[in-house]
């Protein structure tokens, strides 16, 4: 057997690769998908453009992702500063057609022409320069969730590299990572508040081990408000951590002691406080302009609401959409998925997962046990508040929308997955997976994505 070190180094050489693997599938998607051509891309630049020209926030609803906090878009705006921001070359496709007739489609968004061509100028080449971050920050978060991953599966390099894969080489990952969008970055930040969490949480609360935590939650207000999800399991990860430090009573060993709870309260406001007041300066203008730190009533001014009571109809719909969409489905409106066997193949996949955790019935150490009820109610409680969202607005079934828990539902998938399989298969098997995730990144761009929009 080879010595721990040489297997942590291979371990380290195997997740830097997969982060390169995403960087160079991101990079391609953000060059040959064409402009405007993915979810609400066409309104996010509008915001960049605006941002970079007029160096100062819109009000009203004329900008619809002016409601979103701009974190995410003053990062593209600073890359897109280095060309010629501007909207002149966007031009709506007349003859759009989303479906296909016997008369053919026209699935594109926008008409491309020449000037889209290489080598990019102006403000061809600003649009590709903000899609740039969206790629940067998608390759951080594949090192963050494999930062997340080992702390999940210390002893378990095998699990930890799966989960990463899944995470840098997922379809839709890798299509939202090379576009314009804020989902990249609140998944960066979602990961890193996560992965603080489960290291406080190994480290019994002390909240200096996931320094970072204060910065990725507040940071994660500031980009995406679906980030305050996450909020609860964070809390949690520092209270059960505590708990495990807890000195216990002299009579009837309760962890009560004055001392401890002076602890954790502490803890508490350095985690949480600093955070707050990242994002306050966001959720004050807020109030000053709309009259609540949230900015509802700017949302319900910009999105397509809700008319009718919820049904079992909509709830099937929420779920399949996210299902699809979560793993691929690609265009301006999500309007283009992989053949249906892929879904197929992934549903089974995703039962087999289902059938480990059943299998395994939380026979794992109670720390461990813990822990992965942690990511379990952070990408509930995701869940949970995408579905309230869906409640006010239509457009929500897709699974771009629960990426600020995106590592959690990796490290739960392959959980159940080898949980399922001898010990003897569960290398070969997680290499078979970054295969087959490798060459579906590579099936969309080019067979899904490529035929359909040029």
């Amino acid at each position: 057997m080879n010595p721990p070190s040489l297997l942590g180094q291979s371990t380290r050489h195997t997740a830097l690769l997969l982060v390169a693997a995403h960087l160079c599938l991101a990079l391609a998607y953000s060059v040959w998908n064409p402009i405007a051509e993915a979810p609400d891309e066409a309104d996010h630049w509008a915001l960049v453009v605006y941002l970079a020209q007029e160096q100062q926030l819109p009000t009203g609803p004329w900008m619809t992702q002016g409601k979103h906090p701009p974190l995410a878009h003053i990062g593209a705006a600073l890359l897109a500063l280095l060309a010629e921001p501007g909207n002149d070359f966007l031009h709506p496709n007349p003859q759009v057609q989303l479906q296909p007739t016997a008369d053919g489609w026209s699935p594109n968004f926008f008409l491309h022409t020449d000037q889209e061509n290489w080598p990019w100028q102006g403000a061809v080449l600003s649009f590709h320069l903000a899609r740039l971050w969206s790629v940067l920050t998608s390759t951080a978060t594949v090192a963050a969730a494999y930062g997340l991953a080992r702390t999940v599966w210390p002893e378990r390099p095998g699990r930890a590299l799966a989960a990463t894969g899944l995470v840098a080489l997922l379809p839709e990952f890798v299509f939202i990572g090379s576009a314009i969008n804020n989902d990249s970055t609140a998944a960066l930040f979602g990961t890193l508040a996560l992965w603080g969490a489960l290291a406080i949480y190994r480290a019994n609360g002390d909240w200096r081990a996931g320094w970072w935590t204060p910065l990725a939650l507040g940071a994660g207000l500031l980009t995406k408000v679906s980030t305050a999800a996450l909020w609860p399991a964070v809390g949690l990860a520092l209270l059960a951590g505590s708990l495990h430090n807890a000195p216990l009573a002299q009579h009837g060993g309760t962890a009560s002691s004055t001392a401890w709870r002076a602890r954790w309260l502490s803890s508490s406001l350095a985690l949480f406080l600093p955070a707050l007041l990242l994002a306050s300066p966001w959720f004050l203008r807020n109030w000053q302009l709309y009259g609540d730190p949230l900015g509802l009533e700017l949302v319900r001014q910009t999105v397509d609401q809700r008319l009718t009571p919820w049904g079992w109809a909509d709830t099937r719909w929420l779920l399949s959409g996210w299902f699809v969409s979560f793993w691929g489905k690609f265009g301006g409106a999500g309007h283009l998925p992989m053949a249906d066997w892929v879904y197929w193949l992934l549903a089974g996949l995703t039962a087999a997962s289902a059938a480990g955790w059943v299998q395994s019935g939380w026979r794992q150490p109670r720390t461990q046990r813990e822990v992965l009820a942690l990511l379990g109610l952070a990408f509930l409680s995701t869940a949970a508040s995408i579905w309230n969202y869906s409640l006010l607005a239509l457009g929500t079934d897709q699974g771009r929308l629960l990426f600020p828990a995106l590592a959690a539902a990796a490290v739960l998938w392959i959980e159940g997955l080898a949980n399922l399989l001898p010990a003897s298969w569960q290398r070969p098997a997680g290499a078979l997976l970054l295969v087959l995730l490798a060459s579906l990144s590579l099936y969309a761009l080019v067979g899904v994505i490529r035929p359909a929009l040029l």
